[in-house]
């Protein structure tokens, strides 16, 4: 039998509930993503390790935690000197090939390449967007910086806009089809029987800039759009730097359409990836390599897209920026349309996937593997809780910050700068641990929040205050204790990213075991 192939498709910036596998709210109709579940496993409640594109995506790469690895900011990338899942399937005879973003190996977006692609892709195509535009982009795709540049619309917080082509000349579809051309060339090609391919498939959507491909903007029916459940939450109890957070999304008042037209737009780039997906799922079936492919979908972190007034990504564990789609196939391993339901986490992809392709894994993994979930549906070996971090070291903003951003409002257009701002917005340390009823997301010196995930999942309601849930609370700042004392114990076997040393794990396993002293002490006072 020959050994099984390798698709991993990523998106950028997609939440789970972007899905009609996730939610009936605000979610796009899927055929290729649909066919996917149906054949293998979906995961509920799957959760980034970090909400953004870097450190997220090393340490799914490298089943590390960012904490751990050193890279909590989008710079530098790791290029070799961690050990990770592409360099490891060459080494291990694999045919590998990335096609889209990078922003993990730290392969240039434009120049030469012939160093950083050594003993990592034997073919690649980069595909971009906004300040990651590529040499392909614009050689293949000349309209889409022109039109960036020329819709002051997309520098608005609020920003969104309909592109003035349709989705066969999309980026998005651009990719599929060479993906399907390296697929083919692959196929031709003189090699041994056990030559598999692993593809990495790196759609850059639905990623801020928003704007989408007219036919699909008109297949997402403004009729079907509303404010989220969470739209107009309470957040007066909620951490300093929520509301302050909540202050800059909507500073001078946004409109409601604005708003609506910003999650149609995200909806429609959202639909475009599962239109293009299916190209590549078309000619796996068509060539009979379906039945012998590996296939899993997943994205780097998700964006709040207007939940509990909030937008894009930053420094928060809530749902709509953590939590996001997960779902791999294994031919002949599982039943299809299985669900699992409890709380997972990205950075267990690389031993997983070793499992399940038959070859070790590497020293330093701190991850589980989900194999015998994906084949048997097994979830007694899982840990009852995942968590996400955030954050960089010092303090966090707070709404007495506001006085900082004299005139600031959310529909300003400033020349030459990104769509996000404040530049502070990942400032001080964040935990989100997520068990299979609750959240507990926690911040130094900051007020705690807790939610139950099962009775209210768009999490308008903080519980933190409580008396009969501090037992509960106790217990996930003790599994966060524990998080952090694996990640000591285990050995990196790796050098730190030079520009973090600064950050080590140890402290936080102290702070976290002090904090859940602390509030067992107060528990036992009352009691």
């Amino acid at each position: 039998m020959p050994r099984p192939n390798l698709l991993f498709v990523m998106t950028d910036q997609q939440k789970a509930t972007s899905l009609d596998i996730y939610s009936r709210i605000n979610s796009v109709e899927t055929v290729a993503l649909r066919q996917l579940a149906d054949s293998g496993t979906t995961f509920d409640a799957a959760y980034c390790p970090y909400p953004l594109c870097v450190p997220s995506r090393i340490s799914m790469l490298s089943g590390r935690y960012p904490s751990s690895t050193g890279y909590i900011a989008n710079v530098p990338e790791m290029g070799r000197s961690i050990p990770s899942l592409f360099p490891h399937l060459h080494e291990h005879g694999y045919r590998t090939m990335l096609v889209g973003k990078d922003h993990a190996y730290g392969i240039q977006n434009r120049g030469d390449m012939t160093e950083t692609i050594a003993g990592v892709f034997d073919r690649l195509y980069r595909g971009g967007h906004g300040a990651n535009m590529t040499d392909e982009t614009h050689r293949d795709q000349p309209r889409i910086e022109p039109f960036l540049q020329q819709t002051q619309e997309l520098y608005m917080l609020w920003g969104s806009a309909v592109a003035p082509w349709n989705s066969d000349d999309s980026l998005t579809a651009q990719l599929s089809r060479v993906a399907c051309d390296y697929l083919q060339d692959w196929k031709r090609e003189d090699q041994p029987q056990d030559k598999a391919f692993a593809m990495w498939l790196s759609y850059p959507d639905p990623h801020e800039f928003y704007q989408a491909p007219r036919d699909v903007v008109d297949m997402i029916r403004e009729s079907d759009i509303q404010l989220y459940p969470s739209e107009d939450a309470d957040l007066s109890d909620r951490a300093e730097y929520i509301q302050f957070m909540n202050w800059y999304f909507n500073a001078g008042g946004v409109p409601d359409s604005v708003r609506l037209k910003l999650i149609r737009i995200y909806l429609a780039m959202c639909k475009n990836v599962d239109m293009q997906l299916l190209r590549v799922f078309d000619w796996l079936r068509a060539n009979g390599q379906w039945e012998n492919t590996l296939i899993l979908f997943v994205s780097d972190h998700g964006d709040l897209t207007g939940e509990l007034g909030l937008l894009q990504k930053f420094n928060c564990g809530y749902d709509g920026c953590c939590r996001v789609p997960f779902l791999m196939a294994m031919p002949g391993c599982g039943k299809g349309g299985q669900r699992i339901a409890t709380p997972v986490n990205l950075a267990d992809l690389p031993l997983t996937i070793c499992d399940l392709l038959g070859i070790p894994g590497w020293d330093g993994i701190q991850s589980q593997s989900l194999a015998s979930t994906i084949c048997d549906g097994d979830v007694s070996q899982l840990r009852p809780y995942t968590v996400t971090e955030s954050g960089l070291p010092g303090e966090h903003l707070t709404t007495g910050d506001i006085r900082n951003f004299d005139g600031h409002r959310w529909d300003r257009t400033p020349e030459g700068r990104w769509c996000y701002d404040p530049p502070h917005r990942f400032g001080g340390r964040m935990y989100a641990i997520r068990s299979e009823q609750y959240k507990l997301i926690v911040r130094a010196e900051d007020r705690l929040e807790l939610f139950d995930m099962q009775v209210d999942p768009w999490e308008t309601k903080n519980l933190a205050g409580r008396s009969d849930l501090q037992s509960v609370i106790v217990q996930h700042l003790q599994w966060l204790a524990e998080h952090q004392g694996r990640l000591i114990s285990i050995q990196p076997g790796s050098s730190i990213a030079p520009q973090d040393t600064f950050y080590r794990a140890g402290g936080d396993k102290s702070w976290a075991e002090s904090l859940a002293a602390s509030r067992m002490q107060a528990i036992e006072a009352v009691g």
